[in-house]
């Protein structure tokens, strides 16, 4: 399932938070989602009494989205209006849908450029006053839309990562063609590297359930203190992951890769083993293996030591 559609899981969790007269942005902040995110699901899925439950609402958005489905522009004679208004008329196509919306027809000003610069109407230059090669997505904020909901920057970290154990930075590396991934978690302090395979993809769930199962196997709780990741997609389901680890999750800033560098440095390591350009092994002990190499390395910024020697050192220091 794709990592920004809800999942049952979530629908259930939607349910439990309304029964519990919980706000929208609660729910959302629980979830690692936009609070419009869940008002729109409450909206759109709730049964013809208001009410939402969960199940009801998984079946009505698995059938809305069952494809293919028919495009409204198959319609002549709506195709026909629309012509009319942007060839005859010359109104932009925001205008088209505002007129349209009037007379009581939904179609949005994104379906009207799409079937523009298709070509549907003739030459995109002489039906748009100000065309453009291609059509460009459009937010109403003019930024990139975001899956993470609110979320916690790198600049919110404690002051104290640079120096305690149990800060880790993560990223998934990513095989031909971006079809096969795995897992990279490094240990800021010992260097300590642990991987995780995703055989079945790098879905938001998939990403987070490897990831609490890592933390939970491999990683005691007093070194659970931060994970620092980039504001990738794949990792949606950051709230689930603190929930079930007791881990704080900060992501760097867009396009900033320096503000993670051990995890940048670990990847170019790994690329030794799993070239750019090869699929990713799906084989969890083969990781392992790979792992058990990489922190078996002597590092000269650990003194000779290796990460393997310095985690350990690290946990029976921090036991009580």
């Amino acid at each position: 399932m794709p990592g920004h559609r809800l999942s049952v899981f979530e629908r259930e969790e939607i349910a439990v938070g309304l029964a519990g007269n919980e706000s929208m942005s609660s729910i959302g902040r629980r979830l690692g989602r936009s609070p419009s995110t869940v008002s729109r699901e409450v909206a759109r899925n709730a049964n013809r009494r208001g009410e939402y439950r969960a199940l009801g609402a998984q079946r009505k958005a698995t059938d809305r989205a069952r494809r293919p489905k028919r495009c409204r522009m198959a319609d002549r004679r709506l195709k026909a209006r629309v012509r009319r208004i942007l060839v005859e008329e010359r109104h932009s196509p925001d205008t088209a849908s505002r007129l349209l919306a009037r007379q009581g027809i939904g179609l949005s000003r994104e379906t009207i450029y799409r079937e523009i610069y298709r070509g549907s109407f003739g030459d995109p230059h002489k039906v748009l006053n100000r065309p453009r090669s291609h059509r460009q997505q459009r937010t109403r904020t003019g930024r990139p839309p975001t899956v993470l909901g609110d979320f916690k920057t790198i600049h919110q970290r404690p002051a104290g990562f640079a120096t305690e154990p149990g800060h880790w930075e993560g990223d998934l590396l990513v095989g031909y063609d971006n079809h096969t991934a795995m897992v990279v978690i490094t240990e800021r302090r010992s260097r300590y590297c642990i991987l995780g395979a995703l055989p079945e993809g790098r879905n938001a769930d998939h990403t987070a359930e490897v990831i609490i199962r890592l933390l939970l196997d491999r990683v005691p709780p007093q070194l659970r203190r931060s994970l620092t990741w980039d504001q990738g997609r794949e990792l949606a389901r950051w709230s689930r992951i603190e929930q079930h680890t007791g881990i704080s999750i900060y992501f760097a800033d867009p396009h900033s890769p320096w503000q993670r560098p051990l995890v940048e440095n670990q990847n170019a390591q790994l690329r030794r083993w799993f070239p750019t350009g090869q699929p990713i092994p799906t084989s969890q002990p083969t990781l392992n293996r790979a792992a058990d190499r990489i922190n078996n390395i002597p590092r000269r910024s650990l003194q000779g030591a290796t990460a393997h020697e310095a985690y350990h050192q690290l946990i029976g220091a921090t036991t009580v």
